[in-house]
């Protein structure tokens, strides 16, 4: 009788473990898709803001002139300083955005930027 009783114990303690390991995969899970849902956010974040800023560029930088207009050979708008510092501002900004969306996703979001560098 005193064998069966430690088999029983021996039972409830490897099932114990069990469900302890369980709990702890499920825990390790649950983890790490709370870490992937704050990835895709701010990965997604960083993506939205990019992209708002490549509409920017492209709404100061494509030609305002109808198809008829450029067919028939009138000059396109030249853009002053401002615009021109202004635009190039706003690529600057773009790369670096592309720049720190590219590092994040190589898994490296605090390692050195590359944009601009001289390669």
């Amino acid at each position: 009788m005193r064998k069966a009783n430690m088999k029983q114990r021996a039972e409830i303690e490897i099932s114990g473990s069990f469900a302890s390991s369980e709990l702890n995969s499920r825990t390790e899970i649950d983890r790490i898709n709370a870490k992937l849902r704050h990835f895709r956010g701010v990965a997604a974040s960083v993506m939205g803001e990019a992209m708002t800023l490549w509409k920017e560029i492209w709404d100061e930088v494509k030609d305002p002139r109808t198809c008829d207009e450029i067919l028939e050979g009138s000059l396109a708008p030249v853009a002053d300083r401002a615009e021109r510092t202004s635009l190039l501002k706003k690529l600057h900004i773009l790369g670096i955005k592309i720049d720190y969306a590219r590092r994040l996703c190589e898994g490296d979001p605090g390692g050195k930027p590359r944009f601009g560098s001289e390669d």
